[in-house]
């Protein structure tokens, strides 16, 4: 039996999935005191307060941590929170709602009246140097979240910028992406066009001389992680991969935006591509994710039946060869406290890019904590699947009996009995070698711990603790390693979770590959100033390393490069400003949460601007260059 869940579902995925796209005008100039007067006694406005009452207040007002607050809906535009209830992810819950009453709520969130002439057409108002139609021919210089199918963010063959001159680093352009406040899709990069993902599900081919665009692709959500690229035996690019937060794959022409293909890879209403799909010969793989974990916080949501999964579809046609699930099917359990039919195991998602081992035929995912009770084996783990078949080789389980959801949060009844301690693997596994020449896999997780393992079996080689751990990490999204030195950003946010370990270490830390050994910490001052948003020091986006260098983005929106060989800082520039509107888009940096900089031919590429958990939003790509050439 599965549980009735659809029409108490929709409602939820707009809380947790519609919040997607804000213009970083309104955020500056809407004064809340002066809309109040001026609506206070609009029947529309009254109505519209009334339905979001019924449906949006009890998460959006402080209840759920991960849900923007009331002030940051406000800042929604009115034609997108209509969509959502008329054809998009609250289509469900909408059809309770006449058409005037959907435009009364939008009114009531943004104060803002819905265009009914609105269009969907963005312009831009620079120009591309590359001729309408021109062919694009240069070799891929950084593809997918890693770099490379390895995941270690390492650029070897770096040799533009160096310790002596990474101080003369300067902004060569700024894109700013229309009707967004968060920034986090890490881009691709060729010499002649950089490709990336927006929160609003807009894919961009942008000029790499100036950040013009020289297409663009619409996908039905947001494209959160890295695209991957295909490409010609020349490395040239042919196919641009990727997944949304609509559950959908897309293969899209590299050269044109052409849609090719596009593959739903999982039934479940909540379920997301959050991680970074990644490609082997024609197989392309993709992680799967949910946001259950929130919906669960609803005392009356049935949870959960959303289970993780690795899938994997064929680059020519998107047609399905093999799926991998995470835990068993659910099956009805215990009523909770409040009298809700329970279902288990649940969850075990997979956030990040899985990694490719060519030479042993394996594909490795990290993993999530349960959603539900029983927790199982293979959440919070490191699992090795056959990258012909699917088949689970090994797997190596790095926390167990880790059930919880965000009605833990609250001491909702849903919370499972194990409550936590939520100590996901955020940061996909890296395969490397160490200094000896062994083939290792290292894998941070949010516990704070970082773990080498035997790429054969999957046994444990060494474990060392890099940070206190916690809800926000710990190591949240990745390290970057060669042979000689792994790279371990660590955020440490406080978030009062229990089971974190000892100091906290925000910053950056090297350690020795073979062994796990520490070659050096680089903890971080504070340097917030008083701000209406959360401001952290600590690092929870992705790292980057050269064989000089290590680039690193913090929580306050600060973009470093440290000493390889020491930690010391060599330069810093802070994203969270005003970057005029470069492409006729007003644009502004933020909080650095997830994606982190990449190092292409001198020139270093990182997103800005995160608007969720009260983090500073952004809605901007930077490019640094020397001298800002």
């Amino acid at each position: 039996m599965q549980p009735k869940t659809k029409s108490r579902l929709a409602p939820l995925i707009l809380l947790a999935r519609s919040l997607l796209s804000l213009t970083l005008a309104q955020l500056f100039l809407l004064s809340q005191s002066a809309f109040a007067q001026d609506v206070a006694s609009d029947g529309d406005f009254e109505e519209g307060q009334s339905q979001y009452q019924l449906a949006c207040a009890e998460c959006h007002e402080g209840a759920l941590l991960e849900a923007p607050q009331r002030t940051a809906l406000a800042l929604f535009p009115p034609e997108r929170i209509v969509q959502s209830l008329e054809s998009g992810i609250m289509a469900t819950a909408g059809m309770a709602l006449t058409r005037d009453e959907k435009r009364q709520v939008a009114y009531y969130l943004t104060g803002r009246r819905y265009d009914e002439n609105q269009t969907d057409t963005a312009s831009f108002s620079c120009e591309p140097g590359l001729s309408p139609g021109a062919k694009l021919t240069r070799a891929l210089a950084w593809n997918g979240w890693g770099g490379e199918v390895g995941n270690t963010r390492y650029r070897a063959n770096e040799t533009t910028l160096t310790k002596d001159n990474v101080g003369q680093l300067q902004l060569k352009w700024a894109f700013a992406f229309p009707n967004a406040t968060r920034s986090r899709a890490q881009p691709v990069v060729t010499p002649e066009v950089v490709f990336t993902g927006s929160q609003d599900g807009t894919i961009y081919a942008l000029d790499s001389d100036n950040g013009c665009p020289l297409w663009t692709f619409n996908a039905d959500g947001e494209a959160r992680g890295s695209l991957f690229v295909d490409t010609d035996d020349e490395g040239v690019p042919e196919t641009i991969l990727f997944g949304d937060f609509t559950a959908h794959a897309y293969a899209v022409n590299a050269q044109t935006g052409e849609l090719l293909w596009k593959t739903k890879v999982h039934d479940h209403e909540a379920a997301i591509v959050t991680g970074s799909v990644i490609a082997h010969e024609d197989t392309l793989i993709v992680p799967l994710s949910s946001l259950e974990v929130i919906l669960a916080s609803r005392t009356d949501y049935q949870c959960c039946t959303f289970r993780g999964a690795l899938v994997a579809l064929s680059i020519s046609t998107g047609e399905e060869l093999w799926r991998t699930h995470t835990t068993d099917r659910p099956r009805p359990t215990i009523l909770s406290s409040a009298g809700t039919q329970q279902y288990g195991p649940s969850g075990a998602p997979i956030w990040a890019s899985p990694t490719i081992d060519a030479e042993r035929n394996l594909v490795y995912a990290g993993t999530g904590e349960n959603y539900s009770s029983p927790a199982n084996e293979y959440s919070d783990a490191v699992l090795a699947m056959d990258l012909d078949s699917g088949e689970l080789i090994w797997s190596a389980q790095l926390t167990r009996d880790d059930a919880w959801n965000g009605a833990c949060s609250r001491n909702a009844p849903n919370c499972p009995e194990e409550d936590g301690p939520d100590y996901d693997i955020g940061a996909s596994p890296i395969l490397t070698q160490d200094e000896n020449g062994r083939d290792i896999i290292m894998v941070g997780q949010k516990s704070g711990m970082v773990y080498a393992l035997n790429p054969d079996n999957g046994g444990l080689i060494w474990e060392q603790r890099a940070g206190s751990g916690g809800t926000m990490g710990g190591i949240h999204y990745g390290m970057s390693a060669n042979a000689e030195k792994l790279f371990v950003g660590v955020s440490d946010l406080p978030t009062n979770n229990p089971y974190n370990v000892g100091p906290s270490h925000p910053g950056i830390h090297a350690f020795r590959p073979s062994t796990g050994d520490i070659l050096w910490r680089r903890d971080l001052s504070n340097q917030c100033e008083e701000s209406r948003f959360l401001c952290w020091h600590g690092i929870s986006a992705a790292v980057s390393s050269t064989d000089e260098l290590v680039f690193a983005g913090s929580l306050d929106g600060i973009l470093r490069a440290f000493d390889a060989d020491n930690g010391d800082i060599l330069w810093e520039t802070t994203t969270l400003q005003d970057f005029g509107a470069p492409n006729g888009i007003e644009a502004r940096g933020g909080a650095i949460e997830a994606d982190g900089p990449i190092v292409v031919n001198g020139k270093v590429y990182v997103t800005s601007g995160y608007d969720k958990w009260n983090e500073a939003p952004g809605n901007v790509l930077l490019v640094y260059s020397l001298n800002g050439e």
